[in-house]
């Protein structure tokens, strides 16, 4: 059991829990529900793409010899002995001097190796085709084989297939892929002062925010969030709650409320949980120092601060990248970063990593970087921001006109 508030860094709080992590499992899903999944497997190609020489341009399938030396003022004269239409085999086989009409995404008449573009082109009044621009063998041709060949890796075990992906695999005739299961992330709320956001509010209460923006960000993430009935806080009614959502969810996240005794409770219950119970009590960051994590079963349990901002904050830093793990992701995506001229000064404490929410602005094209002061429970510092920048914990601040890295949300 871990020390109230022996704090540690996020990446260290990451690091001690991803260790005791294991990956969801696997299931077959039809490639066209596989946009946002992760491969559990690599998927290769099971055979050439294309399939066959077509051409990359509307014109005319050539052999490229016939139109050396071609040019305006004396272009290569040759006959136009048919077409290739679309989705039919060549069917036409060019003798030297002659032509088939090419389209895009079409095969090519037989023995020819290049198409010269229309554009390039024109019917003689003789009924010959008068051609501008000599082409070179295989110019305006993808040949076969030239997307994928047969054995080719398409997508990397734990990649997230994205619209590209999705259409490579449909194009190789890929209709079905080994994917890791959607985890199921349980989110709890707790406290005796959380209502309904419908419900009017009386006298202490105030509305539930962390259930449903916590559940959002996991959404987000290609997660499935199961919320659970708010409950008060009560020990035994939050224990029953927690072993049911263990058992039927990969993850366990509460959000509690803000008071010293909502986090003792939430501590007391993950303790009570299974083995081995809390692993961090607290985390050397500003917001959200007041983070609990630990395990149960093997699975990852979160206590979140209750203050909104302090919950998303540490979702972002520390629970995102822990569903990922268990989602199978093998590359984490880069954060989206701006960089921009400091407009005030930014003290910090050593020893603590801060996260400070920025609002951007542009003077004559240069990013300006407004700190956006408020407490942990002001969710109007989310609306007035566009990111934050983190100040590391051997800092003691960042000056006024410093460039900084704004990480956007």
């Amino acid at each position: 059991m871990a020390d109230f508030f022996n704090v540690i860094s996020p990446p260290e709080a990451i690091d001690l829990i991803s260790k005791n992590l294991s990956v969801v499992g696997v299931e077959v899903v039809d490639t066209e529900d596989c946009f946002g999944r992760i491969p559990s497997r690599e998927i290769f190609s099971q055979e050439d793409s294309p399939s066959f020489d077509r051409s990359s341009m509307d014109g005319y399938s050539v052999r490229a010899s016939d139109t050396y030396g071609a040019s305006d003022a004396l272009p290569a004269y040759l006959e136009l002995i048919g077409e290739v239409p679309m989705g039919r085999t060549a069917g036409i086989s060019l003798s030297p001097g002659e032509v088939a009409t090419a389209y895009t995404g079409g095969m090519l008449a037989d023995n020819a190796d290049a198409v010269v573009m229309v554009e390039h082109t024109k019917i003689s009044p003789s009924g010959l085709l008068e051609v501008y621009r000599p082409v070179a063998s295989g110019e305006n041709v993808i040949v076969a084989g030239e997307d994928f060949q047969k054995g080719d890796l398409v997508v990397e075990k734990g990649h997230l297939i994205e619209h590209s992906e999705l259409g490579a695999l449909m194009s190789l005739g890929i209709t079905s892929a080994d994917v890791y299961k959607k985890p199921k992330v349980a989110v709890i709320s707790s406290g005796d002062e959380l209502v309904e956001p419908g419900m009017q509010l009386t006298g202490g209460m105030i509305r539930d925010v962390n259930l449903y923006s916590i559940g959002a960000l996991v959404k987000d993430l290609g997660a499935v969030p199961v919320h659970f009935p708010r409950i008060p806080d009560e020990y035994d009614k939050l224990l029953a709650i927690a072993h049911k959502a263990v058992q039927s969810s990969d993850m366990v996240i509460f959000t509690a409320g803000s008071s010293v005794s909502s986090r003792d409770l939430t501590s007391k219950v993950i303790n009570n949980m299974g083995t081995p119970g809390v692993l961090v009590h607290g985390l050397s960051v500003k917001p959200g120092k007041p983070t609990i994590l630990g395990m149960s079963d093997g699975k990852p349990i979160i206590g979140l601060p209750g203050n909104p901002v302090s919950a998303i904050t540490i979702f972002k830093s520390v629970v995102d990248p822990l569903i990922r793990f268990i989602s199978g992701v093998k590359e984490f995506p880069k954060d989206k970063i701006i960089e921009a001229v400091l407009d005030s000064d930014l003290p910090s404490s050593s020893g603590r990593t801060d996260y400070v929410r920025i609002q951007l602005s542009y003077d004559r094209g240069i990013a300006r970087a407004l700190p956006v002061h408020g407490k942990s429970n002001l969710i109007s510092t989310l609306l007035a921001s566009d990111g934050y920048v983190e100040i590391d914990a051997d800092s003691s601040g960042i000056y006024q006109g410093t460039t900084i890295q704004v990480i956007l949300d």
